[in-house]
This record gives C-alpha cells, sequence and structure tokens, in this order.
C-alpha cells in the first residue's frame, strides 16, 4: 500500500542510534523487523512510501510504531530563535520519528550497545536473533524474530558466538530476571521517570545512559535525554554544557537531532 507521510525520512530514522533491526537494501528501500513482523519500505516521492503490508496491519499497527499522528512540525515551533545549530540538525533530519519499540528487545539491544559501533551492535542482535528467535517465512523472505525472554534464556550456553563480549553476563542477568519474576517491563509503565529509572538501574550493566534509551526509545519518555559521547560534545561546545530550559519537556527528541547530525558530519 502506498501512504502519503510528511517529515518521514527512511535513511534518517534508520541511522539515529534508536533502531538496530532497520537497514537499507538499496537506496530508498528498508527492510525492518519489529514485534515478530517483517515489513519493506520504498520512497516513491518526497511525502509518498509504500509499505509492503496490509492496510489493516498499516492503521492497526505501524501508524503507531512510527509515530505518525504525531506532527513532528510543533518540536521545531520550540527551537530558540538563535540556536542556529539545533535549527542547522534539524534541516538535516527533519525526516526522524522516535519509534515505539518493544520493551525487552530494546533492554537487551541498549545493554549490548555499551562500547560498541552500531554496524556492530546490528551484527550481535542479528545472530542472537537466529540463533534464538523463530524462523520466519514472508513472501518467500526468511527472516528471525528477536527471542522472547525464556527463548533467549534457554539458549544462554551458546551466546558466547553472538559478540557480545564482557555483555553476555547483564544480558542473561536481566533475562533471567524478568523469567523469576523480579522484573516486568510492562509493570514499569506505569511509573514516574525517577522510579522508572530507578527500577531500571537495578538491573546489572544498566547504567545512566542505558536506563535513559531504554526509558526513550521503548516507554516514550520524551522529557528524558540520554547521554553518550555525541550528545555530551554537542552540549559542551553548543550550549555550555547544559540542556536549554527551553528543551527540557522534548529534550529526548531533541537529543536525536543533535545526535544524527553530530554523528553523520563527525563534526567534534
Amino acid at each position: 500500500m502506498i501512504v502519503k507521510i510528511k517529515n518521514f525520512d527512511l535513511k534518517t530514522i534508520a541511522d539515529s542510534g534508536q533502531v538496530f533491526r532497520m537497514n537499507a537494501k538499496y537506496v530508498d528501500f528498508y527492510e525492518l523487523i519489529a514485534f515478530n513482523k517483517y515489513l519493506t519500505i520504498k520512497k516513491i516521492s518526497k511525502n509518498e512510501f509504500e509499505f509492503s503490508c496490509s492496510e489493516n496491519e498499516f492503521e492497526n499497527f505501524f501508524y503507531d510504531y512510527f509515530d505518525l499522528s504525531t506532527n513532528y512540525n510543533k518540536y521545531k515551533k520550540i527551537v530558540k530563535s538563535d540556536d542556529v545549530f539545533l535549527k542547522k540538525c534539524i534541516e538535516f533530519s527533519g525526516g526522524l520519528r522516535i519509534l515505539k519499540q518493544e520493551k525487552f528487545e530494546t533492554l537487551i539491544s541498549f545493554i549490548i550497545s555499551q562500547r560498541k559501533s552500531i554496524p556492530a551492535i546490528k551484527t550481535s542482535i542479528e545472530r542472537i536473533s537466529k540463533l534464538c528467535g523463530k524462523k520466519k517465512i514472508y513472501k518467500n523472505h526468511i527472516y528471525y524474530t528477536f527471542p522472547t525472554p525464556i527463548e533467549l534464556y534457554n539458549k544462554r550456553d551458546k551466546l558466547s558466538s553472538c559478540g557480545l563480549g564482557y555483555r553476555y553476563e547483564y544480558v542473561v542477568n536481566a533475562t533471567k530476571m524478568i523469567l523469576d519474576g523480579n522484573l516486568d517491563l510492562y509493570k514499569l509503565d506505569r511509573l514516574n521517570n525517577e522510579d522508572l529509572k530507578n527500577e531500571l538501574l537495578k538491573i546489572k550493566g544498566v547504567g545512566e545512559k542505558v536506563a535513559s534509551c531504554v526509558m526513550l526509545f521503548a516507554y516514550q519518555r520524551y522529557d528524558i535525554c540520554p547521554i553518550d559521547v555525541w550528545i555530551r560534545r554537542v552540549l559542551d561546545k553548543e550550549y555550555n554544557g547544559v540542556i536549554p530550559k527551553e528543551y527540557k519537556k522534548y529534550q529526548g527528541i531533541i537529543q536525536q537531532y543533535w545526535f544524527y547530525y553530530a554523528n553523520s558530519h563527525k563534526i567534534f
């Protein structure tokens, strides 16, 4: 089906460091595996995209997954008039969307992400999915779902082949916490930001940055800003080390514009 969407750029979303199973097959053609579903998206024109799913699946799942109900122009309106840098970032990455991702996959993905490049993270996640997930076929295309906690834990003795390094212990520990009933990622949704972060920080291997990423990408806490090396450089160089108060409400989204621009240009 063909859909008209404004403020939607496939490359920006796929390369923004928030999702690790959305990849370019060729120019303007991407594949995505999310919530056990396989999807291809092809850019037809500036605001037209062809989705491989049915109209029903688009309306009942992917519309919300890609946050298409939100007019991202509202974030541009909060930019300070003298903030030339952020204006440049938004102009470059105006088609950004914050995806609403599955909680367990997001937690494990960002535990793995520590001290790894985006390509290396993607490789580890694909290996885990092939090792532990379910094999599925969509129109003659074979893909593997991200495993459930029990699927992952049952193959824990073979996870060393997935390039996890020291993160192996953290992945197994987090999975076991869920299976033992000591961690319910869906009940955490009810908590306020402070309590949610504190619960996530109880997981071995989850620090401030990983917790913030999980809060932003799996719980849609848009007022949470993960601070990595790129964002720290942006803040130090452009904002005297502090996020402007005008951006606090949506600092997680503003952070994505900063990150994508800075990481793409390697400007610092």
